[in-house]
């Protein structure tokens, strides 16, 4: 006599999207990495000279932490990386010595503005606009409850996107 065959379980729809998230967060970092790996940078050095650049060229090493959500000590070694690399210089704040901050260099700088972002804009672009919008508007609510979920305050910079969002989201009716 057979055994039944066993049918599997059914698959939970909120679990099988995240799934489909961190892959597509994968393979578009894939893509980015691939990208950056021309100009000599790492995705995540490529974050701190953002970083740098939209706060006027200067951080400290926790504020770089806070932002990125990485260990103090990951970034640590990060920006002593990027030190040795010329792409920024540190230093010991003066106010507070337990902290360092954070310059980005004239090398660095020329770095950032030679890098290129193809790779998002051919992968996003597959989107048309009001895709996209739907989509930004959802992964920062989903955002914003993943820090509710760690017990983290949402960083203003993704508050104030959010809320910009809510407002550009295509009206249906």
């Amino acid at each position: 006599m057979s055994k039944p065959v066993e049918q599997p379980a059914p698959i939970d729809p909120e679990f099988q999207f995240w799934r489909i998230l961190d892959h597509t967060r994968f393979m578009i970092g894939r893509a980015r990495e691939k990208e950056l790996a021309q100009f000599g940078l790492t995705p995540e050095q490529s974050h701190v000279l953002d970083i740098l650049i939209a706060r006027g060229g200067s951080i400290t090493i926790n504020e770089i932490a806070e932002i990125t959500q990485r260990q103090h000590h990951s970034i640590s070694t990060l920006v002593a990386r990027m030190s040795r690399q010329g792409l920024v210089t540190k230093r010991k704040n003066l106010t507070d010595l337990r902290k360092w901050d954070v310059f980005i260099t004239n090398k660095g700088e020329q770095v950032f503005r030679n890098v290129t972002q193809d790779s998002i804009h051919h992968i996003v672009s597959c989107l048309p606009e009001a895709e996209r919008k739907i989509c930004k508007y959802g992964l920062l609510c989903l955002l914003k409850r993943a820090y509710e979920e760690l017990g983290q305050p949402e960083l203003p910079v993704y508050r104030r996107e959010r809320e910009r969002s809510a407002g550009e989201l295509p009206q249906t009716g």
